[in-house]
């Protein structure tokens, strides 16, 4: 069994006792909830469709807390067969299913095991289900009946108990490499679900993992881990180093269902506020010259944050984000810097070559010679390429060395039409708040000021 799989199998075990991992039960709710997960079926790594017993549960969580998400793992050996369906007997459950919709799976492979075109128990239920998927055939997409359906407005309990993630794509700079050129700035966020407190948010030119998990680090550096973060079902936030971050961290990855993005209402509506209230100031500054790089945009939007939006009694809750915030009880879990940079790593495996040496992104590593042949897990910063862990049989060799660092090259982007700005009175929203926000900071104490926090990851 590769590791891959074997992180796959983590994950899925991982995600059956999230909800106990992740917050503090009493023992008759933690036994209440596993008799639940245990009462229903849930499709593994392989595609089969099985159910988890109370007492299998029960050991996935003791290994956890124990051994944290390295002990989920299986070992090496044996694994499951995935059961193939030939192409004919696919198509034959895509015209079935596509006569009516209403057909479960269930009901598709009975009809064909009745008129034997299958052998009874030969096709299993949840394989045929995913192959369905994977070629858009589903109730949904068939029927033509996406009526609209209520919503009704939930709030978590207390801070830190959700945080919902998302990026917009805000507005435009020069480009570093040309500035004759526009580049689109990506605000990156995270919005406590209690409070309407914006935990961390920055932005970034490009839209992959590395800088979503930069946001999400700052955010739990400066306000604690939260229970559970809500995203959507974008490829940054289905990647696999995300998933074994906060398997790691003990936090529940959530993802929104694919066409009801209202369950991330809190951070639309909090990119809206940003459209109306900053977008147009910032784009003020730019025009003439007083933000012309992604780190002065930075630098503005975290004085917004902090003087506008945290100070702006919202129209549901009667508070400020920041009163709210600060007014809950509910104590916060802070992680140390160096357990959180390890959690942030990312991993992959690599075949060191007959001279020793690996090649990553590009770039040339040297490992210790007794590794040649052998394949090895390498742990890293994505945002720091020259320090690489070297993992072999679990067991931490010498950190590889460089021999060559290409540099990261630059995304392509798309330009906006000029944007045309009518007369101005010479006020700047953002300018007028910054010497009020120096004010306030030099009486604060204690608390992580916007230097410190960017200079904990790199931008």
């Amino acid at each position: 069994m590769d590791e891959k799989m074997r992180n796959e199998i983590a994950l899925f075990r991982y995600g059956l006792i999230a909800e106990v991992v992740s917050r503090e039960l009493q023992k008759g709710e933690q036994a209440q909830r596993f008799r639940d997960i245990a009462s229903k079926k849930h499709v593994t790594p392989y595609g089969e469709k099985q159910t988890v017993s109370k007492r299998t549960l029960e050991r996935y969580l003791h290994l956890y807390r124990n051994g944290g998400f390295e002990a989920l793992k299986p070992t090496r050996r044996g694994g499951y067969a995935a059961r193939a369906i030939s192409q004919e007997i696919l198509d034959k459950a895509t015209i079935l299913k596509q006569e009516r919709p209403e057909r479960s799976v269930q009901q598709i492979i009975r009809m064909m095991e009745l008129a034997e075109w299958v052998k009874p128990g030969s096709i299993s239920e949840s394989t045929l289900s995913k192959q369905l998927r994977k070629r858009g055939i589903t109730r949904k997409k068939l029927s033509k009946s996406s009526s609209s359906r209520s919503f009704r407005r939930f709030e978590f309990p207390h801070r830190n108990a959700c945080w919902q993630g998302d990026v917009q794509h805000t507005l435009y700079l020069p480009d570093p490499t040309n500035p004759d050129k526009k580049r689109v700035a990506k605000l990156f966020a995270f919005i406590d679900d209690y409070s309407r407190y914006i935990v961390h948010g920055q932005f970034h030119f490009q839209e992959k993992g590395a800088q979503l998990e930069d946001c999400l680090f700052k955010a739990i550096m400066r306000c604690g881990k939260p229970e559970q973060i809500y995203v959507d079902n974008g490829s940054i936030y289905r990647a696999k180093s995300l998933e074994i971050t906060c398997a790691k961290l003990g936090i529940k990855l959530s993802h929104s269902t694919a066409g009801r993005p209202q369950g991330r209402g809190k951070i639309e509506r909090f990119f809206q506020f940003v459209d109306t209230s900053f977008k147009p100031e910032a784009y003020d500054l730019i025009e003439t010259g007083r933000i012309s790089s992604i780190e002065e945009l930075n630098r503005y939007f975290y004085i917004w944050t902090q003087s506008i939006y945290h100070e702006r009694t919202h129209g549901e809750t009667k508070q400020t984000p920041i009163q709210r915030w600060e007014e809950c009880e509910h104590p916060t879990i802070s992680i140390s810097f160096t357990d959180l940079q390890q959690a942030f790593y990312w991993e992959e495996e690599r075949r060191v070559d007959k001279t020793g040496c690996i090649s990553f992104q590009g770039n040339k590593y040297e490992v210790d010679q007794e590794l040649v042949g052998e394949k090895i897990k390498i742990r890293f910063d994505p945002h720091d390429l020259e320090h690489i862990e070297v993992w072999f049989n679990g067991k931490q060799m010498n950190n590889a060395k460089t021999l060559n660092l290409s540099r990261a090259q630059h995304e392509k982007a798309t330009y906006p039409d000029e944007v045309v700005l009518g007369e101005k009175s010479g006020l700047n929203f953002l300018e007028l708040s910054e010497p009020q926000y120096e004010k306030k900071q030099k009486k604060k104490r204690g608390t992580l000021s916007y230097q410190t926090l960017m200079e904990d990851k790199t931008i």
